[in-house]
């Protein structure tokens, strides 16, 4: 029989190698020497028939379902995910991979690409394919960051028990924006990668630095719940009520020390929802450290506790860049373009850090300084404060920044979007900005 000390002891150690699993994993994306300068773009849609009634995941009522839409897309993309159940829900070939989300909102992850070029050649073949298929069937593929007329508990779910138990604890758990995020949300999100821990934790903060900001460039939801709406940055404000723990600003990124060690010690130690081991089962109740307290994780274990966290920059083996609402076509690309031109280049990051009022590596801004501005932007739009520096400022240098570090093909790819930055009709009576 084991004894007490026995079984404390192994505990421990299994902790210890969860730790150093986790550290491991997200130290494995460090390319070293330098950054490879990748970028991987995924952008989720909305598939609606032309009279606003979203596509269902089956065929219904005589009418095709996003299923019919995978299928047609097979041949581009010829490698099949499928659920326990036999159930179609992914598609991947060289340019991509197509998943659905959980109210069959289409997402494609384009493949890593340096080149924005490349990024805008890969997403308008997918949406050329998509809505190719789609139109023949009196339907298309809507780029927003909020269903445009449906409210979101209109929609049910796909066949995956991923969002099965995530709905499960959102509404048991949270009962406030989880439900509306699986169903009614749409996103664009760009991962950067890194060359070391030194590295990956400056960009972390710079992201995170400027999540505000981002959202408000990229703010796309001028529906909520099927009623108009006047909130700004309302997907970023819904994100920090789906479950707070796993999403917002990570805890302690801008603290001295931090490091893949901190970020190892956030996600054990918080709830991961469910877990894969030794079959897909919830842990509403438990730790990420308890949930795997029986054995050491595996990489397959890392990979899926990562994903269950949404903070606005996002580690794994790269750094996913969150806020940022689902944007019109002519804009994906500007927006892929605006974070290469910020992350990827030493004289942006250190104007930021610069306009943050960083000094000597040291950050003086905490996870409450980014919430304050957040809040401030939702509140006031175009006349919102950003650590004391107005938005529209921190908008114009952005562009100016991205645009001196961007070659000038790249560079003219920011237009259209800071075209759009400047136009949002929802945020106040007049519209455009001043």
């Amino acid at each position: 029989m084991e004894q007490a000390g026995e079984r404390t002891r192994r505990d421990e150690d299994v902790r210890a190698r969860n730790h150093d699993a986790v550290v491991a994993y997200v130290r494995s994306g460090a390319h070293g020497g330098a950054s490879r300068g990748l970028l991987g773009v995924e952008v989720e849609h909305f598939p609606l028939f032309d009279d606003g009634t979203p596509l269902s995941y089956l065929p219904r009522d005589g009418r095709i379902g996003v299923v019919d839409l995978l299928e047609a897309l097979s041949a581009r993309y010829p490698e099949r995910g499928l659920t326990p159940a036999g159930d179609l829900v992914e598609l991947s070939g060289p340019e991509g991979t197509i998943t659905l989300e959980p109210a069959a909102q289409v997402e494609m992850s384009l493949a890593p690409h340096c080149g924005i070029d490349s990024i805008e050649r890969d997403y308008r073949a997918f949406l050329e394919a998509a809505d190719g298929f789609l139109a023949e069937h009196g339907a298309h593929l809507v780029s927003l960051g909020y269903h445009p007329t449906r409210r979101a508990f209109d929609m049910p779910l796909i066949p995956k028990d991923r969002y099965r138990l995530m709905d499960e604890y959102f509404v048991r758990h949270v009962r406030q924006h989880g439900e509306r995020m699986m169903r009614g949300s749409a996103s664009e999100q760009v991962s950067v990668d890194y060359a070391d821990e030194a590295d990956c934790v400056r960009k972390m903060r710079v992201a995170s630095a400027l999540a505000p900001v981002l959202a408000a460039i990229c703010d796309n939801t001028p529906v909520f719940e099927a009623e108009p709406n006047a909130t700004p940055i309302r997907r970023l404000d819904m994100w920090r009520h789906v479950s707070p723990a796993n999403c917002g600003v990570v805890p302690g990124v801008f603290d001295e020390g931090f490091g893949f060690d901190a970020y190892a010690d956030w996600v054990l130690g918080t709830v991961p929802i469910f877990v894969t081991r030794p079959e897909v089962r919830p842990v509403f109740d438990r730790t990420a450290a308890e949930a795997y307290a029986d054995a050491p994780m595996g990489e397959a274990d890392v990979a899926h506790l990562l994903s269950m966290f949404w903070p606005d920059a996002r580690l794994k083996r790269v750094i996913e860049i969150r806020p940022a609402d689902c944007l019109p076509p002519d804009c994906v690309a500007g927006y892929a373009a605006l974070v290469k031109g910020l992350l990827y280049d030493e004289e942006s990051r250190r104007e930021v850090e610069g306009m943050v009022g960083v000094e000597g590596g040291a950050w003086p801004i905490r996870e409450d300084d980014v919430e304050a501005a957040r809040v401030d932007v939702e509140r006031r739009g175009f006349d919102g404060l950003v650590y004391g520096i107005p938005l529209l400022d921190w908008e114009d240098e952005l562009f100016s920044l991205a645009r001196a570090a961007l070659p000038d093909g790249e560079a003219a790819r920011l237009d259209a979007l800071e075209a759009f930055a400047n136009e949002k009709p929802w945020w106040k009576p007049e519209g455009a900005r001043a």
